[in-house]
C-alpha cells in the first residue's frame, strides 16, 4: 500500500516527457491537470457540457437483456464516456442491482475492443462474485481471478479454479506474455499491489514501450496519433466502492494510472465506481474520520457531483423527473441512479427510502417473493410485513467488562422466528436475527439452539455479518433499553442508535418480513428511529402482547410523534392508496411508478387524497 501511495503522490505532480516538473497546478491549465488529479479532485472543468437531450432509446445489445432503464443509462454512460475525464460514480442502493451493472459495463468496454480491464472489490467475497458473473460470457484465456499466494484452495469457488493461475500449489501471476492477453483481471484492491511488484501499471508498461521505441526509431518523436501510446490498462471498475478505504482504493488506481505525459497517450483510462455510502462504510480499527471515509464517499462530496441538478442528495429531488430542454446547457451528469430495487416488500422500502434516499426508491421485486408471508398471523394493523415489538426488558451487562445483552429481546425474537418457522410459510434458514451487540449475538444463539426453541438453522449474527446479504424474514434486536449508555456506545461506535448507516443495513436486508425489537425510550432520542415508530404507529405495525414488559402502558405508541402529511414516503402513499383502490374495485393494481407521467400521477394522487395534519394521515379504510 505504501508504494501505491508514493506511486499516487508522484503522478499527482505534471511532468513533461523528459520527467520535468511542469509549473505548479495553480500556473497550470485546466487541461494539463494530470489524470490523477481529475480521478481524486474532480473539477466542474473535468466535466463536459451537455447541449442537447439525451436519446430516448439505448440500441445497445445487451449481454443481460433485462436490466432496467437506468442501468442501461449507466452502461451507455460509461461506453460514451461522453461525461469528461473524471471518474463515474453508481450510487445503488439495496437490492438494485449494482453488481450486474459492473458486469454489464466491463462486458461492453472489452466487447468494443478496449485493452485489458482492471475490475476490483474490497473483500475476496465480493471479487469472487464478480468473476463467477463474467465466466459465463469469457474463457479462461480472457479472464484472470487474480488471487494472492496467501489465499488457500478451499476459499475460491471451485468453478473458480479454471480462471485462476496456480503454480505449484499456490495462486501466483502468470508470465508476462499470458498476462498481457486477459482481456479482464479480476482481483481484490489490496491483491492488487502485486501488479505493481510485477511492473505491470500502466506507468511502467508505457515506459517500457516508449524507451524500447526510442531505441528502435531514435528519429521518431511520437508526435502522430498512430504514434501514442496505447495503454494496457483502458479502465478501472471497482465494485462495492463504499467499503473500501481511500488508501485501499488507491491501489489499483496506481495500476492504471498513466504517464503524467499526457500527450503520448491516445485515450486516458476510466475509472468507474460502483457503490452506496448510505450502508457500513470500511472496516477499519482506525477512528480517523479521513480513514473512515471511503473515496466514493468522499467523491460524493465534490461540487461536480452533490451540487449537479440531477444529484439524488439534491433536496427534493425525484429520479422520476427527466432532463427537460430547458434545463440545458447542463453539466452532463458523471453518475447515475440506480432506483428499482428488486429485494423487498414496498412497505419494508417505505422508511430506508425517504430516510437515505431522497424517497427514491421504486419497488419492482415479484410479489410472490415479497408478499409470501402477508398471511401469517403475527402481523398487526394493515397487515403489511413489518412490525415493531416495544420491549421494556433491561439491558444487562456481561461480568468482567463483557458485552450487553437483553434477554426479554432475545427470547420474544426467538418466539417470532419460531411462530415463522412453524407457519410453514418460511424455512428456519430464511431467518435472520441481528443484533449490534456480540453478547446478544451469544445469547441469540444459545435460546435459538436450545431445546425450547430448536432453531438450529437460523442466521444470526451482528449487522456487519449481513451487509450485502438478503433475507426473507429479518428480526432485529435493538439490545440497548437505558438512555444513559447512549453516549458511551457513540464514542466507541456501539449499537444502532444514532448510527444511520447501521440502521439502514439493518432495515434493507429483508424481503418479505421486518421486525423490529426495541425500547421506546432508546428509538424515541434518535430522529432517524422517531419516522419509523412513526411509521409503525400510523398503520398499526404494533405489538402489544405483553412478554417481559413490566408495564403494558409502556408499551402503547400513544406518545410517539407522527409525521405531517408533507413528510409522508411517496412508497407510503402508494401503499394505502392500493389498499384504498383493492377495497373498491378488487381487480385493480396500482403500480410503482418510474417515468414521468408516473411521477405526475403520484402528484395527483397525492392531492386528491387531501391529505391533512389534523387527520395524522389516519386512513381506516373500511370506511373508504
Amino acid at each position: 500500500m505504501r508504494l501505491a501511495l508514493t506511486l499516487i503522490r508522484k503522478s499527482l505532480v505534471p511532468s513533461d516527457r523528459a520527467g520535468e516538473a511542469l509549473p505548479e497546478p495553480n500556473d497550470t491549465p485546466e487541461t494539463d491537470r494530470p489524470w490523477t488529479a481529475r480521478m481524486l479532485f474532480p473539477e466542474d472543468s473535468d466535466g463536459a457540457r451537455q447541449e442537447s437531450l439525451n436519446n430516448a432509446t439505448i440500441s445497445r445489445i445487451l449481454y443481460d437483456p433485462i436490466l432496467n432503464f437506468e442501468q442501461q443509462k449507466a452502461v451507455e454512460s460509461v461506453c460514451s464516456q461522453d461525461y469528461g475525464e473524471v471518474p463515474f460514480l453508481i450510487s445503488g442502493p439495496p437490492g438494485t442491482g449494482k453488481t450486474k451493472t459492473v458486469v454489464e459495463i466491463a462486458l461492453q468496454l472489452v466487447t468494443r475492443g478496449t485493452s485489458a480491464l482492471l475490475v476490483c472489490a474490497p473483500s475476496d467475497p465480493a471479487a469472487d462474485t464478480l468473476a463467477r458473473r463474467l465466466k459465463l460470457h469469457l474463457e479462461p484465456s480472457d479472464l484472470l481471478r487474480l488471487c494472492a499466494p496467501s489465499r488457500t484452495f478451499a476459499e475460491v469457488p471451485s468453478s473458480l479454479l479454471p480462471y485462476c493461475y496456480i503454480e505449484d500449489t499456490f495462486f501466483s501471476m502468470p508470465p508476462l506474455e499470458q498476462m498481457m492477453r486477459y482481456k479482464i483481471v479480476v482481483t481484490t484492491c489490496r491483491d492488487a499491489s502485486m501488479l505493481i511488484t510485477a511492473g505491470l501499471t500502466n506507468d511502467d508498461l508505457s515506459c517500457a514501450e516508449h524507451r524500447l521505441r526510442s531505441v528502435l526509431h531514435p528519429e521518431s518523436r511520437f508526435e502522430l496519433p498512430d504514434e501514442r501510446i496505447k495503454l494496457h490498462w483502458s479502465g478501472l471498475l471497482i465494485d462495492e466502492a463504499a467499503q473500501a478505504t481511500e488508501p485501499e482504493a488507491m491501489i489499483p488506481l496506481a495500476v492504471v494510472a498513466p504517464p503524467s505525459s499526457r500527450h503520448l497517450i491516445r485515450r486516458p483510462p476510466c475509472l468507474v465506481m460502483v457503490g452506496d455510502y448510505q450502508q457500513l462504510g470500511p472496516r477499519t480499527s482506525s477512528r480517523s474520520a479521513a480513514i473512515q471515509t471511503s473515496l466514493f464517499e468522499r467523491l460524493f462530496r465534490r461540487s461536480i457531483y452533490k451540487d449537479h441538478p440531477l444529484a439524488r442528495c439534491r433536496e427534493g429531488y425525484r429520479p422520476l423527473k427527466v432532463l427537460t430542454e430547458d434545463m440545458l446547457p447542463i453539466l452532463r451528469p458523471p453518475f447515475a441512479n440506480l432506483i428499482q430495487n428488486y429485494r423487498s416488500h414496498p412497505a419494508i422500502l417505505a422508511v430506508p427510502s425517504a430516510l437515505f434516499y431522497m424517497d427514491t426508491l421504486v419497488p419492482e421485486a415479484d410479489k410472490p417473493k415479497t408478499d409470501g408471508l402477508l398471511k401469517w398471523q403475527g402481523w398487526q394493523g394493515r397487515q403489511w410485513p413489518v412490525l415493531l415489538w416495544p420491549n421494556t426488558g433491561p439491558d444487562e451487562i456481561e461480568h468482567d467488562g463483557g458485552g450487553w445483552y437483553n434477554i426479554s429481546e432475545a427470547r420474544k425474537a426467538c418466539q417470532y422466528a419460531l411462530s415463522l418457522a412453524r407457519s410453514g410459510l418460511v424455512a428456519q434458514q430464511d431467518i435472520c436475527i441481528m443484533s449490534p451487540f456480540q453478547a446478544q449475538v451469544r445469547l441469540l444463539r444459545r435460546f435459538a439452539r436450545s431445546d425450547q426453541f430448536g432453531l438450529p438453522n437460523v442466521n444470526i449474527g451482528p449487522m456487519e455479518a449481513f451487509q450485502g446479504l438478503e433475507s426473507r424474514v429479518v428480526i432485529l434486536c435493538t439490545t440497548r433499553s437505558r438512555t444513559r449508555f447512549l453516549e458511551q456506545d457513540k464514542q466507541n461506535g456501539f449499537g444502532i442508535i444514532n448510527e444511520p448507516k447501521r440502521q439502514n443495513v439493518a432495515l434493507t436486508r429483508a424481503m418479505a418480513g421486518l421486525i423490529v425489537i426495541g425500547s421506546l425510550e432508546v428509538l424515541e432520542t434518535d430522529d432517524c428511529w422517531k419516522v419509523f415508530l412513526a411509521f409503525c404507529k400510523r398503520n398499526g405495525l404494533w405489538d402489544n402482547t405483553e412478554a417481559g414488559a413490566e408495564t403494558v402502558g409502556a408499551m402503547e405508541p400513544s406518545k410517539v410523534e407522527t409525521q405531517p402529511s408533507s413528510q409522508i414516503s411517496v412508497l407510503e402513499k402508494v401503499l394505502l392508496m392500493r389498499e384504498t383502490h383493492a377495497l373498491m374495485d378488487p381487480g385493480a393494481d396500482i403500480s410503482f411508478a418510474t417515468g414521468l407521467e408516473d411521477e405526475m400521477w403520484l402528484s395527483g394522487m397525492a392531492a386528491t387524497m387531501s391529505l391533512t395534519e389534523e387527520d395524522d394521515f389516519e386512513f381506516d379504510t373500511k370506511e373508504q
